[in-house]
C-alpha cells in the first residue's frame, strides 16, 4: 500500500486509483473499546478522510467498526494485518522477529545514558538531569538509579562512573525514535538540499551530516534530520519516494529527548548555526547508513566523542 505522512499525527493512504486518503493517526497500547471508536470518529477532523488505529492486536470491535465504517481503519502490528476501506491486507505468514510495543520505552533512562556519555565527570544533580534533558524532576527520579558500574551517586550528585559503557548500552538498547518519517528526493547535493529544508523547518541534523561535524570520516551520502512537523517540501523541488531511493530522511520523533537534546553549531557552508542531533544519536542514524565504511566511521564517531568535548 502506498502511504505518506503529511503531519506529525496524519498519513495518506493510496486508495489504488490514484487518489489518496488522508488519515489522523492514533497510537494505542490496547485495542479501543466500541466507546472509544465512537468517541473518536465523532471528533474527527474536518480536514481528514478517517482514522487510523495502530494497535499491537486488533480487538473485535475494532475489527468490526473498520468492516461497518470505512472512516475506520487499522495497523494491527503483532498481526501484521492493515484493515482499510473494508479490505484486509496481509504482510504475509512470517511475522516480524520482535513488536515495539507502545508505552514501554523509557526515553527519559536512554536520554541520560546518552547524557552521562557526553557530559564531563562532575556530577549531575537530579534537577540538573531534568533540565538538560527537558524533562520533570519526578520523571528522572522514577528512573534513577542507572546501573551502579556506569553512574555512582556522590554526596553533589550523580557521577559517571563508564562513559564508554553508557555509550555502549545505549546502542544496544536504543529502539529508534519512532514516530512518523517521510522520505525525500531532490537535485543538488545534500548540502544544498538542507538549506533548502532549512527555509521552511529547523531540523536537527543526524546521521552521515552531523558525523561529518563531529568526526569527518566517510562522504555523507542522505540527509538524516528531525522536525518538530513535517515540512510540506513539494514547493521546494522535493519528491516522496521510497526508502531506498530517498536523499532525505525527516522524523518527527516519539522520542521527546532528541530535539531538546540537540545543539546549534556553526555550519560550515554558510556560517549561518546549524542545529544537530547529539553525537550519540548521530551514530544510531549514522549505522543504519548504507556502506562498506559505516561501522569504521560510527568508530571514529565514538572515540572521538569520548575522547573530546563534541557536546555539552
Amino acid at each position: 500500500m502506498d502511504r505518506r505522512v503529511t503531519g506529525s499525527a496524519e498519513v495518506e493512504i493510496g486508495t489504488g486509483d490514484g487518489a489518496w486518503s488522508r488519515r489522523q493517526v492514533l497510537l494505542l497500547r490496547h485495542s479501543p473499546s466500541p466507546q472509544a471508536i465512537d468517541r473518536a470518529v465523532a471528533a474527527l477532523r474536518p480536514h481528514v478522510d478517517g482514522l487510523l488505529f495502530v494497535v499491537a492486536r486488533a480487538g473485535r470491535a475494532l475489527h468490526r467498526a473498520a468492516e461497518r465504517d470505512h472512516r475506520v481503519a487499522y495497523a494491527a502490528v503483532d498481526d501484521a494485518v492493515v484493515h482499510f476501506q473494508g479490505v484486509v491486507h496481509r504482510a504475509g505468514s512470517q511475522r516480524p522477529a520482535g513488536v515495539a510495543h507502545p508505552g514501554r520505552t523509557s526515553w527519559a533512562r536512554l536520554a541520560m545514558l546518552r547524557l552521562f556519555a557526553l557530559s564531563p565527570v562532575e556530577p549531575l544533580s537530579q534537577s540538573e538531569l531534568a533540565r538538560r534533558l527537558g524533562m520533570s524532576h519526578v520523571a528522572i527520579g522514577k528512573q534513577l538509579p542507572l546501573p551502579e558500574e556506569l553512574v555512582a551517586r556522590t554526596p553533589d550528585g550523580w557521577q559517571v562512573v563508564d562513559r564508554a559503557g553508557c555509550w555502549d548500552r545505549f546502542m544496544s538498547q536504543y529502539p529508534g525514535p519512532r514516530g512518523l518519517t517521510t522520505y525525500w528526493a531532490a537535485t543538488g547535493d545534500l548540502a544544498a538540499q538542507l538549506e533548502r529544508i532549512e527555509q521552511v523547518a529547523r531540523p536537527a541534523v543526524s546521521g552521515d551530516l552531523a558525523a561529518d561535524l563531529y568526526a569527518p570520516w566517510r562522504r555523507p551520502s542522505r540527509v538524516v534530520a528531525y522536525v518538530v512537523d513535517q515540512p510540506a517540501l513539494e514547493e521546494h523541488g522535493f519528491a516522496t519516494v521510497r526508502s531506498a531511493e530517498a536523499t532525505v530522511e525527516l522524523c518527527t520523533p516519539k522520542d521527546p529527548t532528541i530535539l531538546t537534546m540537540s545543539r546549534e553549531w556553526p555550519a560550515t557552508r554558510s556560517g549561518t548555526p546549524r542545529r544537530y542531533a547529539d553525537p550519540l544519536i548521530a551514530a544510531w542514524d549514522l549505522r543504519r547508513s548504507p556502506g562498506g565504511d559505516v561501522f569504521e566511521a560510527v568508530d571514529q564517531l565514538r572515540a572521538r566523542a569520548l575522547r573530546e568535548s563534541l557536546w555539552a
